[in-house]
């Protein structure tokens, strides 16, 4: 490490005499070239900024594996000139090693504005990809396909390279499939190709026959945007939903989201609605309650304790400890938003004696004995989970496991088992480059007894997938697999 220091002085030394090589703003080119050195002083401060900054950086990957992978990095920048593109795909895979879905490499801002992209979305069942979503207004495709390849190229081969690059908790790939879902044109993109026309070949839902699609590039905002679904699929489920089903004597409550943005956009408040839907589930006696999760990607971890609260059946450990990097502040006066860079409040952190710093139990009252509310519900509780459930969507489905409160149905969560690297972030745009880098600054860690496998997600006690024709049609296996538990344990 004593290297990488000295280096990065040196380079502070002349770096001034590089800043009028600027690519940026209207004169941005993504074709640009950096020079080494200015390739060389990006990855200083982006592994400079990891191991200062973050919390659970060996969680899952051994440092000296780390470290290899850093200073193999490195030894590549010290004669060729890079694209922003090209740099990313080196660094990407450092980040993906890390197995955390909260440390996010993002290409700059400029060039997410620009290129056209794939026109379709993706729907990976099972490790397979299928036609989804079209946004060609022209064109129409057979949605439900299987796609085998793209451009010659077989998904299989496809996959196993894109996950290479691609970030997500725990060493499970539940994750990474979440997010080409999502943001399939854009990896495809940074890290496969940039062709004008896509050719496909798919095998037909309907016919099974094969068959073969020419789709052309689009320039398109939309299609750049991550996430692009998000907003869409929030208008076509509401983010706070319950629903009765007198019959079965069971509550459905769906919970989409954690984030107190997304529920203010329904104007509702999370507190309020989850008392008032208690008070309903105990007026109507409610004998088995169904918790979905499987759309919730996160938000706020208060309200998960808050959820927990109504269904625990007693005082409980809503977490073991946080953990942060260091009780000390982190400065580089280099830069000078990382000079007054605070990861945490020395005064907040305790050094534990294996050499660790966790923050004080004082500072978040949640780190002491929950108590569960007042008349807390106590029939029986299922949680529906998949790889879309993710940081504080994912932890309630730890939380419940660990109290062991709740039998578990449909796919492997997308977080981790054992908690998250999350609380505050770092957002720094590197730079030369201006690649955005996000880092977590605190490690929430709840530990399940007995769990099979530390390193993987939540893993149900009933796996049960819905296939692609079943969300095509709107049928739910996985809800209707649920309710089928609840009506024969009633027999």
């Amino acid at each position: 490490m004593k290297t990488y220091l000295l280096v990065l002085l040196s380079l502070i030394l002349f770096i001034t005499s590089l800043t009028a090589q600027v690519n940026r703003g209207a004169d941005y080119k993504p074709d640009y070239k950096y020079a080494p050195a200015q390739l060389q002083y990006d990855f200083t401060i982006f592994r400079w900024l990891l191991e200062k900054i973050h919390p659970g950086l060996d969680w899952y990957t051994p440092k000296a594996r780390l470290d290899y992978l850093m200073d193999s990095t490195y030894a590549l920048l010290d004669s060729d000139s890079l694209t922003e593109r090209a740099f990313y795909q080196l660094l990407s895979p450092i980040v993906a090693q890390i197995h955390c879905g909260h440390t996010i490499l993002d290409p700059s801002y400029f060039y997410q504005d620009l290129g056209k992209r794939f026109p379709l979305d993706l729907k990976f069942v099972e490790g397979k990809a299928y036609l989804r979503y079209n946004y060609m207004e022209d064109q129409e495709v057979p949605l439900g396909s299987e796609v085998l390849s793209i451009n010659g190229q077989a998904m299989p081969e496809l996959i196993q390279e894109l996950f290479r690059h691609i970030p997500s908790d725990a060493t499970h790939p539940a994750g990474k499939y979440a997010t080409l879902d999502e943001d399939f044109q854009n990896y495809y993109d940074l890290l496969i190709a940039q062709p004008d026309t896509f050719v496909l070949e798919c095998i037909h839902m309907e016919s099974k026959e094969k068959i073969i699609l020419k789709i052309p590039a689009l320039d398109s905002d939309k299609l750049r945007s991550y996430n692009k679904r998000y907003l869409d699929d929030l208008m076509e489920h509401k983010t706070l939903d319950l629903k009765i089903l007198h019959e079965a004597q069971t509550a459905i409550l769906e919970i989409n989201s954690f984030y107190p943005i997304d529920i203010k956009f329904e104007r509702q408040r999370f507190d309020k609605y989850i008392k008032k839907a208690f008070a309903q589930i105990r007026s109507e006696k409610v004998q088995s309650l169904i918790i979905d999760l499987r759309r919730n990607g996160g938000g706020e971890m208060l309200y998960v304790n808050e959820l927990f609260s109504y269904i625990a059946q007693k005082p409980y450990q809503f977490l073991d400890r946080v953990e942060v990097s260091t009780n000390k502040e982190v400065s580089l006066a280099s830069l000078r938003e990382l000079s007054k860079l605070k990861v945490h409040n020395p005064r907040h952190v305790a050094e534990t004696d294996s050499g660790t710093y966790i923050v004080k139990a004082q500072y978040y009252n949640f780190l002491e004995k929950q108590k569960p509310k007042k008349y807390p519900f106590a029939g029986d509780v299922y949680v529906l989970i998949s790889h879309k459930s993710f940081s504080a969507g994912s932890f309630f489905a730890t939380l419940a496991y660990a109290e062991n409160r709740a039998v578990f149905v449909g796919e492997e969560s997308g977080g981790g088992a054992y908690g998250l690297n999350g609380g505050d972030f770092i957002d720094i745009a590197l730079p030369n480059t201006n690649l955005l880098i996000e880092i977590p600054v605190e490690k929430w860690v709840k530990e399940i007894p007995n769990y099979p496998d530390s390193k993987r997600g939540i893993i149900p006690q009933h796996i049960v997938r819905n296939t692609m024709k079943d969300l095509l049609i709107g049928k739910d296996r996985v809800l209707e697999y649920t309710l089928d538990l609840i009506y024969k344990k009633k027999e």
